[in-house]
């Protein structure tokens, strides 16, 4: 195993920066996601430390060698550094046994390795003599891993690989890959744009907003703790309302809610989760408000709420006993609310 560092890392096409001044540390045996909307640089990102593209300046190093930087560029086939592009890529002419030892030297393409593989990505052996198209859209995501672990890379470079596949597939495919790069004890990042699976998969979520990190932390801090309002309202979805805060207390239109947070008082943006906003009609309902609308998810619905100021909330819960649009609803806030300064959000 290998850790990666990525320090001050600059790209530019022409006079449009992509990247502007990176810092990443991936430690040995973990899995990192790059989580960022399309054209935010995650792809290049992952090029360059690939060896497909070289860099305005910056370094990378792997392990405790340098690959990159203003005098030196190790070439990609001599990087050990394993690459899944986008829907896998295997070749549609080979069959699943010869796309897995594809990469291999000759003598090293033997029967053992591929077995040693198909047992890795928990593929059956009978599945060696078929031909891509006849998988599944998660077995061929399967394959392409084991092809690109089968030269036994220090580092296994991983882009959008399921977003070809539906929700359900894509669900259980990330789950079986995430559990083969970790039995396989690979350091991995992968690039996504999907936070559900950025959260879930990853000991590490460093989002990417216009060619830089604007946080880089643990699934759950990510999500607890979002640096700015605008990474709280992309991972996890809520809602921002205005507030004062007093303390650990901030006064909103849904009441006086706590937070932990150590900070100034005065006016700010208080983000509610989805999951925070309980319905009912109690006397801990005190906050009215009129169903706007009804989403159904399977076993949860998602719940948008107009409360006397014109303002929106989301609520979210499970699909039980739902109400009906137009229907008036009390509400409360469970839990600590974290709170930004007002200035943050125009």
């Amino acid at each position: 195993m290998s850790d990666v560092r990525i320090e001050g890392l600059t790209k530019s096409y022409g006079a449009a920066p992509v990247l502007q001044g990176l810092d990443l540390h991936v430690a040995a045996g973990s899995i990192t996601s790059v989580l960022g909307p399309s054209g935010c640089g995650k792809s290049t990102l992952l090029r360059i430390v690939a060896g497909f593209v070289r860099p305005d300046a910056g370094c990378v190093r792997v392990g405790d060698r340098v690959v990159d930087d203003a005098s030196t560029h190790v070439p990609a086939q001599r990087r050990g550094v394993g690459y899944v592009p986008q829907e896998g890529a295997l070749f549609p002419h080979l069959t699943v046994g010869q796309n897995i030892l594809f990469g291999l030297p000759r003598l090293c393409r033997t029967a053992t390795r591929l077995d040693e593989m198909l047992e890795l990505a928990e593929l059956p052996q009978d599945l060696a003599r078929r031909y891509p198209h006849e998988l599944s859209g998660g077995q061929q995501q399967r394959v392409a891993l084991a092809r690109a672990l089968a030269p036994r890379p220090v580092v296994v470079l991983l882009d959008e690989p399921f977003s070809s596949l539906d929700t359900t597939l894509r669900v259980s495919a990330g789950r079986s890959v995430a559990r083969v790069l970790r039995h396989a004890g690979a350091t991995a990042i992968l690039v996504t744009h999907d936070q559900g699976e950025a959260l879930s998969l990853s000991d590490e979520v460093a989002v990417m907003r216009a060619g830089r990190f604007v946080q880089v932390a643990a699934p759950g801090t990510l999500y607890n703790r979002p640096a700015d309002p605008a990474i709280a309202l992309s991972v996890g979805g809520g809602t921002l309302l205005p507030g004062t805060v007093t303390g650990h207390r901030v006064r909103t239109e849904l009441g006086e809610l706590s937070t932990s947070q150590v900070s100034g008082d005065g006016e700010a943006l208080v983000l509610v989760r989805p999951e925070q906003l309980d319905l009912g009609s109690s006397p801990f309902h005190a906050i009215s408000a009129r169903v706007r609308d009804v989403d159904y998810h399977g076993a949860q619905i998602v719940v948008v709420l107009a409360l006397p100021s014109g303002h929106t909330v989301t609520a979210r819960g499970p699909a039980t006993a739902p109400p009906a649009i137009g229907d008036e609803v009390g509400i409360r806030v469970l839990g600590e609310v974290r709170t930004y300064p007002a200035a943050e959000v125009s």
